[in-house]
């Protein structure tokens, strides 16, 4: 079905960056350019609901053909059998992904308005966060893999400009500059990968496209991939040039967008943007955008197991590595941060393992309960006068009562607490993990389910650390002395995080000190040409930061609070969509995984398992290396119901008709109680280890990330310096290039000086090169005819 509608979800946002770029610099209103960012957003929310739920728009995530909604706009590019189109096109995953993407974007959107307020580039941060949600739906929208390549370079540039929004910080151009090489390393594996897949299927759309009035038809070379043989389970594949070497490339990229080991130092330090931007890009969004095109291009990926296992692999060591450094972590956006890195690893180890649709699941119920985690973060600073130190809060509960009780929701998701949106979709991973025999390799699933148990509780630990650290206990912020020396409680620490407020400010401080709203007077007075003017800190409180005396924290106004509240309702009852029928079918509910039977046409199944030959790949094999065993559960053979018209679960065959294993159900929910166990165990080690001693000093190894940034500076960074600077520029730019344009220089010059001299000026001097000229040519003459003429011999 084609609904232009499509391209207004996309462009809206667009037009809001583009007004606020234009026209809110120079009107400087806040209330204009808010209405502006928040209205495009939610001209895209709106939108992308209708044609996702509504009849006559579509219905893309509820028609039960499961046909795609389509919105052509041109013929991009086309050069002999190559075509790429500028169209977009929902289905039951992009549609999924466009309606959380834009609610959350458009929550975040509001809460900046209030945690922006005074920040003299207003105008300047909403036109960025209007273009980065343009780029964002381009990527979930596109209809093939070359034009989700456009959205996948643009927000890698908006999350640049996003980082780096206070340029005049140190830290927060380094970390912008970070995340751009970062992304770019990942990025040619993407760019290689796409040109591998048009060579071996040639095409690149991702949906099979009718004829149309001037455009021919289109085949997907997701069609063709399923057509195609299972690779071995080889290290030779990788390098062998067929699907799994695209698989491969193409999963580079996504360690760099996703933040997976070794790529994985940029998102950290992007902590220095912004908090609503930490929310929107590197929680909700973005960064899930290698998750999303790894399920995307899954067919793919489900005939090249060697790469499904170095995705599970790199995925959980992802996962557990960032939970041990979030422990250590005393910013509370930096241990979110880490939060993020590690639960990044959660959703790369289920695409590992071919649980695509656990994997969306908990990419859905993540942005859900992180987006308010790092907004319920934002709402601290604010309160706390921009403060990010952990060390110096505590006891906030009584100050801030509704951002306590929305983190606590959010804290309670995350750690895996049931009924909480977290415990469905981690617990499903987790088993879904255990379950595997898809990996080649014996009992790996079982040893990777061991490091996602062991990731789950120290994410309860880590969480309740935060919690406790910023919300009970003492209220260490009234610790600090006049004439800045560090308390009793902060004598312990040494390192620059327990300086003075005011030495410390650039390294710390969310935002400059400007952004407070008892400034807003001051926010208005620059010219609104003056970029320069939008980083200007007011002299008031340069003297509170100096002295940083007591204060008294705060709540937040109402258009923060809001999107909390929304949020944690969200946190709390999101992962109902998606019980498993282990639980459901315990209180006589049947089978009501909603969103497991909606995602399931939109995501592959291996050949050769569970009715495979209705996918395309032929009749049952004993799983072996291989040919692996997927567990995933396949596609419909035939049109049938709507996926949300679920059966009862009486006759053994409920929602999709797959009837389950009484001894796999019952195996289910064991795990789904052991899951539930380490959740509460970690909530209780981390109350016991910080309830009485919130400053408790963690592992220095820890502290200091494992010295990945050290190590990585001393042996990439600095020899890329050393190199560029010795032999690119002063060997071969200084020495060869500018030598040989300067030696061609010094030459001409030499020879002009020694012909100068027959240019003296003297008449007599003329007449003698003219005479010399003569003779010169009577000889010349002479000499020919004595040469030639016979009379001459």
């Amino acid at each position: 079905m084609t609904n232009h509608w499509l391209s207004v979800v996309v462009f809206a946002p667009l037009v809001g960056a583009t007004i606020n770029w234009l026209i809110g610099r120079r009107v400087r209103s806040e209330a204009f350019i808010g209405i502006i960012a928040c209205g495009s957003v939610g001209i895209s929310t709106v939108i992308a609901f209708m044609i996702a739920f509504t009849e006559a728009n579509g219905a893309a995530l509820t028609n039960d053909a499961a046909t795609p909604v389509m919105s052509h706009l041109w013929t991009w590019m086309q050069v002999g059998t190559f075509r790429a189109d500028f169209g977009f096109a929902m289905d039951r995953l992009s549609g999924i992904y466009a309606c959380f993407v834009t609610f959350v974007a458009l929550l975040i959107h509001v809460f900046a308005t209030g945690y922006m307020h005074g920040d003299r580039g207003f105008y300047r941060f909403f036109a960025y966060l209007n273009l980065f949600m343009f780029m964002m739906l381009t990527l979930v929208l596109a209809d093939n893999i070359l034009l989700m390549f456009v959205g996948w370079e643009g927000v890698g540039l908006c999350s640049y400009l996003l980082i780096g929004y206070y340029f005049n910080r140190q830290e927060a151009g380094d970390a912008a500059k970070k995340a751009f090489v970062a992304n770019r390393v990942g990025d040619w594996g993407v760019i290689l990968g796409i040109m591998l897949i048009f060579s071996l299927t040639g095409s690149i759309s991702f949906f099979d496209k009718p004829a149309m009035e001037g455009v021919g038809a289109v085949e997907s070379f997701l069609t063709v991939a399923r057509g195609m043989p299972v690779e071995s389970f080889t290290w030779g594949a990788i390098f062998a040039g067929g699907l799994t070497s695209a698989a491969v490339l193409l999963f580079i990229g996504a360690t760099g967008k996703s933040a997976q080991i070794p790529l994985f130092v940029w998102l950290p330090d992007a902590m220095a943007g912004p908090t609503p931007v930490s929310a929107l890009i590197h929680a909700a969004t973005m960064v899930t955008a290698g998750v999303y095109m790894i399920v995307r291009c899954s067919q793919v990926y489900v005939h090249a197991p060697t790469a499904m296992f170095i995705i599970a692999i790199i995925g959980a060591a992802t996962a557990i590595f960032a939970a041990t450094i979030g422990l250590a972590q005393n910013d509370i956006k930096k241990v979110l941060a880490y939060s993020t890195v590690s639960q990044l690893g959660y959703m790369m180890l289920a695409c590992g393992v071919g649980a695509f649709g656990a994997a969306i699941f908990h990419v859905m119920t993540h942005a859900f309960f992180k987006a308010l985690l790092f907004l319920g973060s934002g709402s601290v600073i604010h309160g706390m006068h921009h403060e990010q130190d952990m060390r110096r809060m505590g006891g906030l509960k009584k100050y801030m009562p509704i951002t306590f009780a929305t983190m606590l929701t959010g804290g309670l998701a995350i750690s895996g607490i049931p009924i909480f949106a977290g415990f469905f979709s981690k617990d499903e991973i987790l088993w879904k993990t255990w379950s595997t025999a898809s990996l080649g390799v014996a009992n790996a699933g079982q040893i990777l389910w061991l490091i996602g148990a062991v990731t789950a509780l120290l994410t309860a630990v880590y969480m309740t650390r935060m919690m406790v650290m910023t919300f009970w206990g003492g209220e260490r912020f009234r610790e600090v002395p006049a004439g800045g020396q560090a308390s009793e409680a902060h004598a312990h620490a040494d390192d620059e995080d327990l300086k003075p407020h005011a030495a410390r400010f650039d390294s710390a401080g969310d935002r400059p000190r400007h952004e407070t709203g008892a400034h807003v007077g001051d926010a208005h007075h620059g010219s609104p040409h003056d970029e320069a003017s939008d980083l200007t800190i007011d002299d008031d409180e340069d003297e509170h930061a100096a002295h940083h005396g007591p204060f008294t924290p705060h709540e937040s106004p109402w258009v923060m609070t809001v999107p909390l509240i929304v949020l944690a309702i969200l946190s709390t009852v999101g992962g109902l969509v998606g019980v498993p029928y282990a639980l459901s079918s315990l209180i006589g509910l049947g089978d009501i995984n909603y969103f497991e039977h909606m995602l399931e046409p939109a995501i592959a199944h291996a050949p050769g398992e569970h009715g495979a030959a209705a996918n395309g790949g032929g009749t049952h094999q004993t799983p072996s290396a291989s040919n692996p065993e997927w567990l995933s559960p396949p596609p419909q053979a035939h049109d049938g119901a709507s996926p949300l018209s679920v059966g009862d679960g009486s006759h053994g065959e409920p929602g999709g008709g797959r009837a389950h294993d009484p001894h796999e159900v019952s195996m289910e929910r064991l795990f789904t109680g052991i899951s539930i166990v380490i959740a509460l165990v970690g909530i209780g080690i981390g109350w016991l280890m910080f309830q009485k001693r919130p400053l408790l000093a963690m592992p220095r190894l820890l502290e200091n990330k494992y010295y990945v940034d050290e190590v990585y500076n001393a042996s990439i960074i600095n020899p890329l310096k050393t190199g560029s600077r010795n032999v690119l520029w002063l060997f071969f730019d200084v020495g060869v290039v500018d030598g040989i344009v300067n030696g061609v220089g010094r030459g001409t010059r030499e020879i002009g000086s020694v012909l100068r001299h027959l240019q003296p000026g003297f008449v007599r001097s003329y007449a003698a090169i003219i005479l010399f000229g003569a003779l010169a040519v009577i000889g010349y003459f002479a000499f020919s005819a004595y040469q030639v003429l016979p009379f001459t011999r």
